[in-house]
C-alpha cells in the first residue's frame, strides 16, 4: 500500500494536511512551503499511477487545507 504521509526534512511528519494548519510552530509561508511540497509529492506519485486511492484522497484534502490557509490570509 501506498502511504499518503508526508516526511519534511525541516519540520516532521505529517499524517493529514489538517495537522499542518494545526501545527502552532509554524508560520504561515512554512505551511504553505510544506503543503506545496506535499502537493507536489503526491502529484508526482498520481502522475505515474492515477488510481491510488489513499494518495487521490489526500491530495483533495490538500487542496482544500492550501484554499483554508489562503483564505485565512484575507
Amino acid at each position: 500500500m501506498m502511504s499518503s504521509k508526508f516526511d519534511h526534512p525541516t519540520h516532521g511528519s505529517y499524517d493529514k494536511p489538517e495537522d499542518v494548519l494545526k501545527d502552532d510552530r509554524l508560520s504561515d509561508g512554512e505551511k504553505e512551503t510544506i503543503l506545496s511540497e506535499w502537493r507536489s509529492s503526491l502529484q508526482q506519485i498520481l502522475k505515474n499511477d492515477p488510481n491510488v486511492p489513499e494518495v487521490k484522497a489526500t491530495s483533495e484534502s490538500l487542496d482544500t487545507a492550501i484554499e483554508n490557509l489562503s483564505a485565512a490570509r484575507t
